[in-house]
């Protein structure tokens, strides 16, 4: 994630961590437009208002384009209606300009991405997203979804190796992840090792998991 700078009589927006910073200006009248359309679309969003929301967000970046909550909402939007996504993938990879290195951001170009089936460039954006979160601080409570999410795309490629390096990297940063063991359990039975994959069945079992204790009682039982 991204801090902004603030300065008085204008807003200088200064991103740091990049070789050659950059500066942006915006006067108080325009960011306060800004902030407004993005509240409005907000609210749009809450009531899934998806088109009413996204007009507002795309006026609101045509005015100022650093205000990172914009890119945020955005993302909701895709959430909503995936008819969208085309324009805000558009967006959000200009917020990857401006933000750059910015994790989060990457990450929800690539749920936009999986959202759509598009397996291929949603693990592109996921691998960034972990990536620079290495740097910018693996404690950011969304960093175990930017693992599970690109494991579920390798699953879906049915790339077992590559989806199993990931559920077990999600269990090392949230060792109770009920979702990670059971998924590591599916990937653990697609790869053979039936043994690894019950335990890790059983675990999320006793965690709570209905899901789980299905997949033991059906192959580790008999």
């Amino acid at each position: 994630m991204k801090k902004l700078g603030l300065i008085l009589i204008f807003f200088a927006f200064m991103l740091p961590d990049s070789s050659c910073q950059k500066v942006y200006t915006v006067s108080i009248e325009d960011y306060n437009t800004v902030i407004e359309l993005t509240y409005k679309a907000s609210n749009d969003i809450k009531e899934n208002k998806s088109n009413a929301a996204l007009q507002k967000l795309l006026k609101a970046l045509q005015i100022d384009s650093t205000y990172r909550q914009i890119y945020l909402q955005l993302y909701q939007v895709g959430k909503l209606n995936a008819e969208n996504a085309d324009i805000i993938i558009k967006a959000l990879n200009k917020g990857k300009r401006i933000f750059e290195e910015d994790d989060e951001l990457f990450f929800y170009c690539g749920e936009i991405y999986r959202y759509n089936s598009d397996y291929d460039k949603a693990i592109i954006e996921f691998t960034n997203a972990i990536s620079y979160s290495k740097v910018n601080g693996e404690d950011f409570y969304l960093v175990p979804y930017y693992y599970s999410s690109r494991a579920f795309c390798f699953l879906k490629k049915q790339n077992y190796k590559e989806a199993l390096k990931d559920y077990t990297g999600l269990l090392k940063l949230d060792p109770e992840s009920i979702s990670g063991l059971t998924n590591r359990g599916i990937t653990y039975f697609n790869l053979g090792e039936k043994e690894k994959a019950c335990l890790d069945w059983k675990n999320a079992e006793e965690k709570g998991s209905e899901i789980a204790k299905k997949y033991f009682e059906k192959n580790c039982q008999k």
